[in-house]
């Protein structure tokens, strides 16, 4: 090769680099704008996205607050019904207060059963031939006289009477006359039998150790053992004291001679 040719060939390889580098760099700009372009592009497409979604977020809203404004007007053009007042009436009920002792005066000798669950033993078809008188009141209470304190002492003791006469003459029966009461405790009748409870039946008057009975008692009492002669073959009327002497010296202040033996 001979040196012009050297020459011009230097000469454009020193052209064509400035042309390269430009070339290049050109390339690289282009590159550039077009990563600019497509972020551009998406940052557009997102908030494209964005503004519609907030568009339909806006527009549910505004039907939304739509419906309460309707609903609103619905409810003041309607017209309102009165709520309804139930009023709950307390219904009392009756108050009876149960009757005093003199408020159940009865008959004198009317036998009313007040049947007690202690103080007896059950029996059927026994063999009574006597009666045994007695007398107690209530040593507890406020009134000696009472009848529903009397029988409170009994089953305090557990012990019982088949008949109670109260001072208004009112027999009130507490054992059924076939059950044995227990009444008579150790004790024996004149014909030398004992265990008295099983063939006899057990009268108590209400009196104090100092009192007197009432005419009422008195009259309760014989038309009682008139009652008991007519279902049973009675031999003994006697008195606690007369089984039990040693013992019992009821029924206090009792006239015989006022009690058809």
């Amino acid at each position: 090769m001979n040196r012009r040719n050297i020459i011009i060939i230097s000469v454009l390889c020193l052209l064509a680099v400035p042309s390269l580098y430009f070339g290049l760099k050109k390339v690289q700009e282009y590159k550039k704008t077009v990563q600019i372009s497509v972020t551009d592009l998406q940052e557009n497409n997102d908030n494209q996205q964005i503004e519609e979604e907030e568009k339909s977020i806006e527009k549910a809203v505004n039907n939304d607050n739509a419906e309460v404004v309707e609903n609103q007007e619905k409810e003041i053009a309607a017209p309102k019904v009165p709520e309804k007042v139930i009023e709950e009436k307390r219904v009392e009920p009756k108050k009876t207060n149960p009757p005093a002792e003199e408020e159940t005066k009865v008959e004198a000798g009317k036998i009313v059963d007040k049947l007690i669950s202690w103080g007896f033993t059950k029996s059927s078809g026994r063999t009574i031939d006597t009666v045994i008188v007695h007398s107690s009141y209530d040593a507890l209470g406020d009134d000696p006289y009472s009848v529903s304190g009397i029988i409170a002492e009994y089953k305090q003791y557990n012990v019982s009477a088949h008949y109670l006469i109260a001072r208004d003459g009112t027999a009130y029966r507490l054992v059924t006359d076939q059950n044995i009461a227990w009444h008579a405790g150790v004790s024996k009748v004149p014909d030398g039998r004992t265990n008295v409870n099983d063939f006899s039946i057990g009268i108590e008057m209400i009196n104090t150790k100092d009192g007197k009975y009432t005419d009422d008692q008195y009259s309760a009492l014989n038309s009682l053992i008139a009652t008991l002669k007519k279902k049973y073959k009675i031999k003994y009327i006697l008195g606690h004291n007369e089984i039990a002497p040693d013992r019992k010296t009821d029924p206090w202040g009792i006239d015989w001679n006022k009690v058809n033996r």
